[in-house]
């Protein structure tokens, strides 16, 4: 006769597996994400969150002040740090939220969710939008420049914000619960464990912030291998965008890919307790690391963008005891021009 093992009433799960041997039973504890968020979150983002606002303000300064908004690049350049500024903006919120049980309340969560989210879309937009540009710039041409920019910038953002709005619109508190789901370890915390919205919001990451950057990419690195390339302030452009791009792949990309499969689990048998365990914690560590990067485009600005570096060292040498005229960028501000770059007004 079988055995039969009843389970008391609880908060866990049970598996009984019988066997002609005996019976073995298996409790399947959930990951706890609160208990990486208290040790790791509050040291690593309280060094990201002060280096990404100084970079990111940095090129915001730079690029308005130095090299003007007289420049299709320069206002998507410009859109793109405000972007990481917002992203970084809700870092000491999560680090106050880890260092009190990695839980948020309903207005907090609510805002904190879409501005990560409208940062975080609106980086991958513009992205797309430069990697587009540098490889459409004829579009450009003719009198269509800075007023086509700015208003494909307001377009980019609108689309940020229609992407990001389950987030505006969908979160609602669970009032009925003991505490509000409101945790790091994902991106999405709406609305709840319901499946139909876990599914979607997982699709919409990994094809908004991964699949179409991608595609983009590896269709405009197929065009620019079939058309020769001058060098110049052009090149060191390409350089920077096809970099901005690929670092951004490669850093949200393993998060991407562990929370579609985290998501879709049942789909891939992956439910058992081991596999759903491995799956969750992966989720919140690849999560962490992805949340690092937006304070790396500065770093690509400076070391891929020789104009950039050059106007950086006059911002800062200016203000030192010595101050000295700004090296000439001639060659590179007339490169674009000359190779049909240019987008000046």
């Amino acid at each position: 006769m079988a055995n039969h093992t009843l389970a008391p009433d609880g908060d866990y799960d049970v598996f009984v597996n019988d066997s002609l041997n005996g019976s073995a039973t298996e409790q399947c504890d959930r990951y706890d994400a609160k208990v990486l968020s208290a040790e790791l979150v509050p040291q690593l983002y309280s060094a990201v969150f002060p280096v990404g606002l100084l970079g990111n303000g940095l090129v915001v300064l730079v690029r308005v002040k130095s090299k003007g908004l007289g420049h299709v690049e320069n206002i998507y350049f410009l859109n793109l740090a405000v972007a990481n500024l917002g992203f970084l903006l809700t870092l000491p919120v999560w680090v106050h939220s880890a260092l009190h049980g990695g839980l948020l309340a309903d207005p907090a969560c609510k805002v904190v969710a879409a501005l990560s989210s409208v940062g975080l879309y609106g980086e991958v937009l513009f992205s797309v939008l430069l990697t587009v540009f540098f490889h459409k710039r004829s579009f450009f041409s003719n009198g269509r420049t800075v007023s086509c920019a700015a208003v494909t910038s307001v377009v980019t953002w609108a689309a940020a914000v229609l992407v990001a709005s389950p987030e505006f619109l969908s979160y609602s508190s669970q009032t009925g619960s003991r505490e509000h789901r409101c945790f790091l370890s994902r991106l999405h915390v709406l609305p709840g464990d319901q499946t139909p919205w876990k599914y979607f919001l997982t699709l919409r990451m990994n094809v908004v912030s991964f699949l179409v950057p991608l595609l983009v990419l590896l269709v405009c690195c197929v065009r620019m291998g079939k058309t020769p390339r001058s060098g110049g302030g052009g090149c060191d452009l390409g350089k920077l965008v096809s970099a901005i791009v690929l670092v951004f792949l490669l850093m949200w990309g393993p998060y991407s890919t562990a929370l579609f499969l985290s998501t879709f689990k049942d789909y891939f048998s992956l439910q058992d307790c081991k596999r759903s365990y491995d799956l969750d914690r992966s989720v919140q560590v690849t999560r962490i690391i992805a949340t690092t990067h937006c304070c790396v485009n500065p770093l690509l600005h400076v070391l891929l963008d020789r104009a950039f570096r050059r106007h950086l060292c006059y911002l800062c040498c200016r203000r030192g005891p010595a101050p000295r005229p700004p090296a000439e960028d001639s060659a590179h501000a007339t490169s674009w021009a000359e190779h049909d770059h240019t987008t000046r007004v």
